[in-house]
C-alpha cells in the first residue's frame, strides 16, 4: 500500500459513511499512524474504533460532585459545566432508586 495521507485516510473514511476535517482528522490520523505500527492490517473496525474514540465524544454538561446514601434516601450534587452546583435530595425503594431518582429531579430529564 502508498504511505497513507491524511488525505487519503479522510476518502477511506468518506467510504465508510463519515465526514471528518481539520483538527478531528489531524488527531485520528495521528493514532492511526501509532497502530499501524503495532498492526500489520487496519480493518474497517480499527478505522470506526478511532474515529469513535476521537470524534464523538460527549460533551460534559454533569459533573459528579458528591453522594449520601442511608437507607432509602439519597443526597447528590451534581456540578453543571458553567460551575453552579445543584443539590438535591431524594426516597425511593432502596439506595440506588433514590440515586437515580435524585439525578433525574437534577437533571430534569
Amino acid at each position: 500500500m502508498k504511505k497513507l495521507t491524511p488525505f487519503l485516510l479522510c476518502i477511506l473514511y468518506v467510504q465508510l459513511g463519515y465526514d471528518i476535517d481539520g483538527r478531528e482528522l489531524n488527531d485520528v490520523f495521528w493514532r492511526f499512524k501509532s497502530v499501524a505500527e503495532m498492526k500489520k492490517v487496519i480493518t474497517d473496525d480499527d478505522l470506526i474504533a478511532l474515529v469513535s474514540d476521537e470524534v464523538f465524544q460527549p460533551t460534559v454538561i454533569w459533573k459528579f460532585g458528591d453522594v449520601q446514601l442511608r437507607l432509602s434516601t439519597a443526597t447528590v450534587k451534581l456540578i453543571v459545566d458553567d460551575g453552579t452546583k445543584q443539590i438535591a435530595c431524594s426516597t425511593g425503594t432502596g439506595p440506588v432508586d433514590a440515586a437515580y431518582k435524585v439525578v433525574d429531579l437534577i437533571v430534569k430529564v
